[in-house]
């Protein structure tokens, strides 16, 4: 990513050093490009974006037009990408759908290809998964192999936009469709010798087969993409070639074959610490899980650990650059406007000019008001995010390492003591203490994970825990809700409360109600999302029996996001427990 970065800019450097030509004044005015160029191109080479836009504002200052052109598309393209980068989605559509109609005015088809692509990498980070697939093949539509003139910039190829396809019918659990654009993806990068999009495609390849639980083809085509990437020093993708060579050894039984796999990936995260961190999730999720799978629970744990280090440095290093990029955003709109108002003001009389003058104070105190709001909003959130996540901590994981540590003592005591049969049990309460702390962890880092605010996520997640929870009883369990609510949107607070009190309500129906059949049904009305959990088991009566955690908990979380919680127990005839919450 970062040598496309610094290719892009070259060439956004190119144009502009021509542009200079003809608009700057005297030599002292090009040198002053030159040197802001030079300058934006040293933070690029260090990772420093915001820092190197800032540098790269001065230089629009001087040449910047409304105009539609290839250099117009280019920078409005490139916007669209530092968005993209900094997960900013929204932001990114309304650029590349600019960056769309300039393609249009100009009617070039190599730029149309390249929004369109854009456009469907939008619609495919935010599962619209319909309109991702009809951008990516309306992309192919204009797209021409290379080489192209020299007046284009590094733009979006087929084999990029084949291979998006393919990751979009993967997601649309498509694997046939998602085979056939591989192997198209794969075919004309080598056409351009490609080695990145060699590796990609293999690597998309194989997913693909994963999908359709084809494990020896998806091993060859894994172990392909770290060869590939390997000649291309792609050093994320050979990275995430290993957890799927992990995945699949771990599908098939050989544990330590999975475990060798890990070793390596951990090794190159090691060697290379600057990964890109999206690979590294991916790689980090796979270890979880077959850490998971085989109950290694201090590797699990110190899996976990480093994702939650990477995603924390993400955060705060996305904060600082996505305040600055949108700073900067505001600026060039600013910068462009001033433009304008400066042609204009050679056509118009004394006195239009000054009221142009007293509109443009007051934009720029609404755009300060705007911006000042907006970073202490955004401190806010962060300061009672960090709050939350403390608190958190300490109640749902502080008390199980106390009881981990107490009985870690009791257990050297009885050691000594020569007291083998309560050292088993004390050896057990600590292991189950510990599983108890890695489910809590693993809770409060999905809760605060923002890729899993979507309300499918939610209920994926709870009807796992349902499924697994209801086996070990051979109770039936019908899970049922509307596919048209799966896209809402939930806030951090409802999501991981909705979560808890579900998954408190199914395992108290599980263990206690000694019923046969449970049932989980969601549904959404008027704002208002319910969840009712309901069994067939021998009932209570919430009144004539002692509280627990388990209820007050529920109650207490209830409370904390503004919702109805109602428990309806009758002695023989089962327990139905509904949950009310509006959702804004």
């Amino acid at each position: 990513m970062k040598i496309a970065w610094i290719f892009c800019f070259a060439w956004l450097a190119h144009l502009l050093l021509m542009d200079a030509k003809v608009f700057a004044q005297d030599k002292h005015e090009q040198a002053f490009i030159r040197d802001a160029f030079n300058r934006a191109d040293a933070y690029m080479e260090t990772d420093h974006y915001d820092s190197a836009q800032v540098w790269l504002n001065k230089i629009y200052q001087k040449i910047s037009y409304r105009k539609p052109s290839p250099f117009t598309y280019f920078l409005t393209s490139r916007q669209a990408e530092v968005y993209y980068y900094n997960n900013l989605h929204q932001l990114g559509m309304q650029e590349a759908l600019k960056a769309e109609n300039i393609a249009k005015v100009l009617k070039d088809s190599i730029l149309s290809a390249d929004a369109s692509n854009f456009i469907g990498l939008f619609y495919l980070n935010t599962n619209r998964l319909q309109e991702a697939k009809r951008s990516f093949k309306r992309g192919l539509l204009f797209s021409k192999e290379p080489p192209y003139p020299s007046k284009y910039i590094e733009l979006s190829k087929p084999h990029h936009i084949y291979g998006n396809l393919a990751e979009t019918f993967e997601k649309l659990n498509e694997p046939d469709s998602a085979i056939f654009y591989c192997r198209q993806s794969l075919q004309r990068a080598r056409a351009i010798n490609s080695g990145r999009g060699v590796a990609t495609g293999t690597l998309n390849l194989a997913y693909a087969y994963l999908l359709k639980k084809q494990l020896d083809s998806a091993t060859h085509y894994f172990r392909q993409t770290s060869i590939y990437a390997k000649q291309s020093e792609d050093f994320d993708v050979e990275l995430t070639s290993y957890s799927g060579l992990a995945d699949c050894a771990m599908l098939t039984q050989h544990k330590q074959v999975a475990f060798n796999y890990l070793e390596t990936g951990f090794r190159l995260i090691d060697k290379y610490p600057q990964l890109n961190d999206f690979y590294a999730s991916i790689f980090l999720d796979i270890a979880a899980k077959v850490y998971r799978q085989y109950g290694e629970q201090a590797l699990l744990i110190k899996t976990l650990a480093l994702k939650l280090a990477i995603q924390t440095a993400t955060y705060k290093r996305n904060n600082t650059q996505i305040q600055t990029l949108l700073l900067m955003g505001l600026q060039n709109e600013k910068t462009i406007f001033n433009l304008e108002l400066a042609e204009s003001r050679n056509k118009q009389s004394l006195a239009n000019n000054r009221l142009y003058v007293l509109l443009l104070l007051l934009l720029l105190s609404i755009i300060a008001f705007m911006a000042y709001r907006y970073y202490a909003l955004q401190r806010l959130r962060l300061a009672n995010l960090r709050s939350k996540i403390s608190q958190d901590l300490h109640d749902e994981v502080g008390a199980t390492l106390s009881g981990i540590a107490m009985y870690s003592y009791i257990t050297k005591t009885q050691l000594v003591q020569e007291d083998y049969t309560n050292v088993n049990l004390s050896l057990d309460r600590i292991k189950d203490n510990a599983a108890e702390m890695v489910d809590k962890l693993n809770d409060i880092v999905w809760a605060v994970n923002p890729v899993q605010d979507h309300l499918d996520a939610l209920l994926a997640r709870l009807k796992d825990f349902a499924l697994q929870l209801a086996e070990t009883k051979q109770m039936k369990l019908d899970f049922i809700f509307p596919e048209s609510i799966a896209n809402l949107k939930l806030p951090m607070q409802e999501r991981k409360n909705i979560y808890l009190i579900g998954k408190e309500a199914i395992n108290n129906a599980v263990k206690y109600s000694e019923a046969s059949w449970l049932k989980v049904e969601v549904n959404l009305q008027q704002k208002h999302l319910n969840l009712t959990i309901s069994d067939n088991g021998k009932g209570f009566l919430p009144t004539a029996v002692s509280k627990g955690n388990g209820l007050i908990n529920m109650e207490n979380r209830a409370k904390e996001i503004g919702a109805n919680l109602e428990i309806d127990g009758q002695t023989g005839s089962g327990t139905k427990i509904t949950f009310n919450c509006k959702i804004t």
